[in-house]
C-alpha cells in the first residue's frame, strides 16, 4: 500500500515549533536584522528539523516581486555566449539575483516568446543580445521602458548597451593583413542586418580605404554566423575571379568553418590564404593554425552588462547608459604571423 504523501511543512508549523508568532517566523526567513539571536537560532533550528523549504513563488505573488534576472542569447552553442553568460551569472549572483536563461536560435518569434514568458514569471529585469534583426520595431525594444532591459553584443533601439568598438576591431584586423602583404581581403559572415555587423562591415571598409586598397562588394559574403556558413561562403569565394587571399570573419567561429573549407581545398592557411576571426573564443588559441582573432573580452562584455541591469533596476528613470569596451588583436598563425 502507498504512503500517504507527506503534507509540506509551512511557515505556521515552524512559528509553533519555536514559539514565536508567524510574522517572527518570516522576518528569520528573510532575515531581517531586527530579530533577537537567541530567537533567530530558535527559528532556524526549527527550520532545519522540520525540513521547511521557503516557497519563493508564493512570496512573488504577495510581493510582486522575485530575484530572478531574465538572460536571453541568441545562439547558446556559440562560445562567446557561454563565456558572457557565465560572468553575467556570476556578477549577478554576487547581488542575490538568479539567472533564468532563454535560447532564441537567431529567431525572433521564439524571441517574443521568451520575453512574454519572462515578463509574466515576473523577472525584475532581463538581459538580451537580440535575435537577428528583421526591422527596428517590436521585439526588446517595444519593452523599453516597461521594465528594467539591457542589450548586450547587439543593440537595441531605447535599451542600455553593453557592446565593443566593432568598427574599431574590424580596422585592426585589416590593417594587420595589409601590413603582411595581403591586397584582397574579404568579409565573411554575418547579416546585412545586424547591427553588429554593419559595424564591423564598415570597419573594413575604412581600413581598406585607409590602406588604398579599393572595396569590392563581391567580396563581402553574408551567411549565418556558423561554422557552417563560414565554410560555405569561402568555398563560393575560391570560385569567382580575382579570388581573395585573406578574410576577416564575422566570428571565430565563422572562421575555424573557413580554415576548415580553406584545407579541405589543398590551400595553406597562414602562407596561402590569411584568416582572421572576432571574439577569441577558446578554440580560436587551439585550432590548427592558431587563429588571429579580435579580442572582445566576452567576460567583461558581460560583468559589464550585469553592472548596467543592476543599475537600471536600481535606477529604473536613469536615462540611458552604454558601454563601449575597446578591442585587441591576438595575433597567432592563420593570418601568417605568429608576433
Amino acid at each position: 500500500m502507498d504512503e500517504a504523501p507527506k503534507r509540506r511543512v509551512t511557515l505556521v508549523d515552524i512559528a509553533a515549533d519555536a514559539g514565536v508568532s508567524r510574522a517572527t517566523a518570516s522576518l528569520v526567513i528573510r532575515n531581517v536584522s531586527s530579530v533577537a539571536e537567541g530567537t533567530r537560532k530558535r527559528v532556524l533550528k526549527s527550520i532545519k528539523r522540520l525540513g521547511y523549504v521557503y516557497h519563493s513563488g508564493a512570496a512573488n505573488l504577495r510581493t510582486q516581486r522575485s530575484n530572478a534576472v531574465g538572460l536571453i542569447v541568441s545562439d547558446i552553442t556559440n562560445p562567446f555566449f557561454a563565456e558572457a553568460s557565465v560572468a553575467i551569472e556570476e556578477r549577478l549572483a554576487a547581488s542575490n539575483y538568479v539567472t533564468l536563461l532563454g535560447n532564441t536560435s537567431e529567431d525572433r518569434a521564439k524571441e517574443d516568446r521568451v520575453l512574454k514568458t519572462m515578463r509574466e514569471f515576473p523577472a525584475q529585469g532581463i538581459l538580451i543580445c537580440p535575435a537577428l534583426e528583421r526591422d527596428t520595431s517590436g521585439g526588446a525594444s517595444a519593452l523599453a521602458g516597461q521594465l528594467p532591459m539591457v542589450a548586450f553584443a547587439r543593440r537595441a533601439r531605447g535599451l542600455d548597451y553593453a557592446g565593443v568598438d566593432d568598427a574599431q576591431g574590424a580596422q585592426l584586423a585589416v590593417e594587420h593583413l595589409y601590413k603582411l602583404g595581403y591586397r584582397r581581403i574579404a568579409f565573411i559572415g554575418g547579416s546585412s542586418n545586424s547591427s553588429v555587423s554593419q559595424e564591423r562591415v564598415d570597419g573594413y571598409r575604412k581600413a581598406l580605404t585607409r590602406s588604398g586598397l579599393k572595396f569590392d562588394p563581391l567580396l563581402v559574403i553574408p551567411s549565418t554566423p556558423t561554422r557552417r556558413g563560414g565554410y560555405d561562403s569561402v568555398r563560393k569565394l575560391l570560385q569567382i575571379e580575382n579570388r581573395p587571399t585573406a578574410a576577416l570573419c564575422f566570428n571565430d567561429v565563422v572562421a575555424l568553418g573557413v580554415i576548415e573549407a580553406l584545407q579541405l581545398s589543398g590551400i595553406r592557411v597562414g602562407s596561402g590564404f590569411g584568416v582572421i576571426g572576432f571574439n577569441n573564443i577558446p578554440d580560436a588559441a587551439y585550432s590548427l593554425p592558431g587563429l588571429t582573432t579580435v579580442d572582445t573580452s566576452p567576460r567583461q562584455l558581460g560583468e559589464a552588462a550585469a553592472e548596467l541591469l543592476l543599475k537600471r533596476i536600481e535606477q529604473p528613470d536613469s536615462p540611458t547608459r552604454t558601454v563601449i569596451l575597446q578591442p585587441r588583436l591576438i595575433v597567432r598563425e592563420s593570418c601568417g604571423a605568429s608576433t
